[in-house]
């Protein structure tokens, strides 16, 4: 009984959400003017609540660095709040995993970081019809990476991000 009931929670929770899930693509420009490729996929779990997976990947390199590799894995929570007119709100909250190796310019010193910090964002959308929406969005990826004798103030800690969404 208690399995019957929990499959129908799920199955009507699906039926009233506006989708079954979503992928997306993004240009993202971060805080310090990195450029980033941002791609996602997303499953509508109850309703408009859903599960997020995001991966963030750097397109250009900072000045300072000969060569840059910076990674972004996420996990989120989000809740699209539909409003007016084809217009919706998407906050998201989880966890991001930052992956990064540089060669310092001036040294050929090699340094790589890796660290997991809580993140949140926002995302307004726009919905042309039922299967298309584009979205701008920003998303704080928390603290900087601490990285030994090398300035990482110029290093991107949040982005802002355009791109468009498939509902499917």
């Amino acid at each position: 009984m208690k399995k019957i009931l929990i499959s129908c929670i799920l199955a009507s929770s699906l039926l009233l959400s506006n989708s079954f899930g979503q992928l997306g693509l993004g240009y993202s420009k971060g805080d310090n003017s990195d450029n980033f490729l941002t791609a996602f996929g997303s499953l509508n779990l109850l309703g408009n609540i859903g599960l997020r997976l995001e991966y963030t990947k750097n397109m250009t390199e900072n000045p300072d660095f000969s060569k840059e590799d910076l990674s972004r894995y996420g996990i989120y929570a989000t809740y699209t709040l539909p409003l007016i007119g084809g217009f919706s709100l998407t906050p998201k909250i989880g966890f991001n995993k930052t992956d990064s190796a540089f060669t310092v310019l001036e040294t050929l010193e090699k340094v790589s970081d890796s660290s997991t910090d809580f993140t949140y964002g926002l995302e307004a959308n726009y919905a042309f019809n039922e299967k298309m929406s584009l979205f701008v969005g920003y998303t704080d990826y928390g603290n900087e990476l601490k990285i030994n004798h090398i300035d990482t103030s110029n290093l991107d800690t949040a982005n802002y991000t355009f791109g468009f969404k498939l509902d499917f």
